[in-house]
């Protein structure tokens, strides 16, 4: 009787202000899975385990393929996404039967924007808002989205945008804070790396990663020691914490003005081997320096 393997499964939390794309960025992931090219040359297949996300995500990556349309934004959902990436079948039986699993399921959930920037509209939102920052506490690795076209809009005083997006985000947490800390115990589970990622990364083609990451400690370091406080007075084991330390740039496809080049996408592909062996490369860091129970 053959045992039925486990499923690895990772989780990862997208942060981002509305307008930020998201749902552009996702919709660009799962589509471009779905391209004979991609299917005839990888190794794994990438299926939504939800049939119905699938076939919204693969229609918005067409709508933008072949009529320049963007998606339509989701105000105030927060929705999480799970797709299963299966290794193809080898003709090595052995090798087929020596893998410890044969799932990696890739958990994505998406916060909305909004609840960083407007204030609650009463009781019932505010339980919403907590009841959904619960659900992705056992996020293994978080994308804190920069919002490349508002950079390009504050050209010059960047600090202005990156203060005011990390202070947003900084003081959405410190105001669930004591609902998220049953009886104050700090929490076991939560998002310990946190990755600055630039999205629209295609509207500034002479700022590569390290640039990116120089413009930030430039302008916002300060910002981003705060935030990683208000993280760590968060969590058990706060020295096991990685904020601000990793540095990726995005983009979903180049945007014309009557054509969407789907095709010419930045770091998309990075997102599922971020989530994958991340959290186990630093997770052993930690462990090795004594900053985390083995």
């Amino acid at each position: 009787m053959q045992v039925k393997k486990a499923a690895l499964e990772q989780h990862i939390a997208v942060f981002g202000e509305s307008g930020s794309g998201k749902t552009v960025m996702l919709s660009s992931f799962y589509g471009a899975t779905q391209e004979p090219q991609y299917l005839q040359k990888s190794l794994f297949h990438v299926v939504a385990d939800e049939m119905g996300q699938g076939t919204r995500l693969h229609r918005n990556y067409l709508g933008m393929r072949e009529s320049a349309r963007l998606p339509a934004t989701n105000r105030f959902s927060a929705t999480s996404y799970s797709f299963s990436v299966k290794l193809k079948d080898g003709s090595d039986a052995k090798a087929n039967k020596a893998r410890p699993f044969d799932v990696l399921r890739l958990v994505w959930h998406d916060y909305p924007g909004e609840w960083f920037e407007e204030d609650v509209s009463g009781p019932e939102e505010a339980q919403r808002r907590v009841d959904t920052f619960m659900s992705l506490l056992g996020s293994d690795v978080a994308l804190l989205l920069v919002d490349g076209q508002r950079l390009l809009d504050n050209a010059g005083q960047e600090e202005r945008y990156l203060k005011s997006l990390l202070t947003n985000f900084r003081n959405g947490l410190l105001s669930i804070k004591s609902d998220l800390l049953k009886d104050g115990k700090p929490l076991v589970e939560f998002p310990r790396i946190w990755i600055m990622a630039l999205s629209k990364s295609d509207l500034l083609p002479n700022l590569d990663v390290f640039n990116f990451r120089d413009l930030l400690v430039e302008k916002a370091g300060d910002d981003i020691v705060e935030l990683r406080g208000v993280i760590a007075g968060l969590v058990e084991a706060s020295d096991a914490l990685s904020v601000g330390e990793d540095f990726v740039l995005l983009s979903s496809a180049k945007f014309g003005a009557e054509k969407i080049e789907v095709t010419k996408r930045v770091g998309l592909e990075l997102i599922l081997p971020l989530a994958a062996m991340l959290p186990f490369e630093r997770h052993v860091r930690w462990a090795q320096l004594k900053q985390i129970p083995v």
